[in-house]
């Protein structure tokens, strides 16, 4: 059984890179700040697979492995599960547009250095190389509190303000994610119910089935064929576009020029440097774009553009 599994996790990490190779090149060629955003969580969880993998490998193929390898590759791996809750906050807070979101990803990357500290402090989870384990303390359930109510304010901000992306084309992709969370939110909870009151862990068990690893496989096909089907954007000569679809949609000269700046692979920082405005102004205009124009993002813009040509 544990051949199979290593056998499956290294499938579904295929199966990542290729949609992490997709989603990037979107985000390099859109510069939707969403996709950078989505491309470092998905990142977070291969890499967090990528060490259960190992994990399971070093057990079930290495005869002579240390147990500090073993110590190193759990904290790792809880390092990238702690960045994943902070990495889906930062996405969901962006793709809903909530004012407070730097101050609310900070506070939760706050938290979560403060709880993997308790977690390897002297009384959160020590090694024990005599009995191959970690001995477990307080610390380690104050980390593991810390990680599961900020797990929890994830998702209520994910289903929470869902109702600003249910009208778009976006509500498929972040319905997608939040079902992705959602099954990994069942398996935190049920692996802290099985080790919050446990004193002690054993490192040379093989790790359990990672049900969140489903949803993250056929996300990852979902993004694949969704990626290879839609086209290519590419720059546009604005000169091109009929006069009469800027009067219909009441698109001011400053705004031409911030979408000339977008039709040209721009991010938001070149377009401010460019026409000598601040970031904030050039995320206001863009936003009054998407409004007039009844889109929700770049490719959209590009895609709306290229239609009136």
């Amino acid at each position: 059984m544990g051949h199979l599994q290593i056998a499956y996790h290294l499938f579904v990490i295929i199966i990542g890179f290729i949609a992490l190779s997709i989603a990037g090149f979107w985000a390099k060629k859109t510069r939707e700040s969403y996709l950078r955003d989505f491309c470092i969580l998905y990142a977070f969880f291969t890499g967090a697979l990528i060490f259960t993998l190992l994990h399971q490998y070093l057990i079930l193929n290495v005869a002579d492995y240390s147990i500090d390898v073993l110590y190193w590759i759990i904290g790792i791996k809880q390092v990238l599960n702690f960045a994943i809750v902070v990495a889906a906050i930062q996405l969901f807070t962006g793709i809903y547009q909530i004012k407070a979101r730097k101050k609310i990803t900070l506070a939760m990357l706050a938290l979560m250095i403060i709880a993997y500290a308790f977690m390897f402090s002297p009384i959160g989870a020590t090694l024990d190389r005599a009995q191959q384990g970690l001995q477990l303390g307080v610390g380690y359930q104050i980390a593991a509190s810390i990680y599961f109510l900020s797990f929890t304010f994830m998702l209520i901000i994910g289903y929470g303000f869902l109702t600003r992306v249910l009208h778009t084309k976006m509500i498929s992709f972040v319905i997608g994610l939040l079902i992705f969370a959602s099954v990994g939110y069942i398996e935190t909870l049920f692996s802290m119910l099985g080790v919050i009151n446990l004193s002690s862990i054993i490192l040379t068990q093989a790790s359990d089935f990672f049900f969140s690893s489903i949803p993250y496989a056929l996300y990852g096909i979902f993004l694949v064929y969704y990626f290879l089907n839609a086209p290519v954007p590419t720059s546009i000569n604005l000169a091109q576009v009929p006069e009469i679809f800027f009067e219909q949609y009441g698109i001011t000269d400053r705004e031409r020029e911030i979408i000339q700046k977008v039709m040209l692979g721009m991010s938001n920082a070149d377009v401010g440097e460019a026409l000598f405005i601040s970031l904030a102004t050039v995320k206001t205009h863009l936003h009054n774009i998407y409004q007039k124009l009844e889109i929700d993002s770049r490719y959209e813009l590009i895609a709306k553009i290229r239609s009136a040509q």
